[in-house]
């Protein structure tokens, strides 16, 4: 694929688009904080943050771009971790955004 990939959370005007992902797949929606996948601004994927549950689009070669998704929850996943590096230094940044 040389299309650009475009990965950004979800908002509450995409759950119509993950439902029909979902009915596509076969699969449940992912529920809470969710990755989505678009290319040429088509909804491909969506990925749950928390428990990674994933739906795609089967009528299209969605096996890389659902891996990048997992991928990414898993960075954000290890970031919101206890203890942290990253998660401490995200915290201080929307400390320091609230602050300001």
């Amino acid at each position: 694929m040389s299309e650009p990939i475009t990965i950004r959370h979800s908002t509450n005007g995409d759950r119509a688009g993950v439902e029909e992902l979902a009915e596509l797949d076969g699969r449940p929606a992912p529920v809470g904080d969710t990755l989505l996948a678009e290319v040429n601004g088509k909804l491909w994927a969506a990925v749950g943050v928390e428990d990674g549950a994933a739906v795609a689009d089967p009528f299209l070669p969605t096996g890389d771009v659902v891996w990048l998704l997992q991928m990414r929850a898993e960075q954000e996943r290890a970031a919101r971790a206890p203890g942290s590096i990253a998660g401490r230094f995200t915290i201080g940044r929307q400390r320091a955004a609230a602050t300001a």
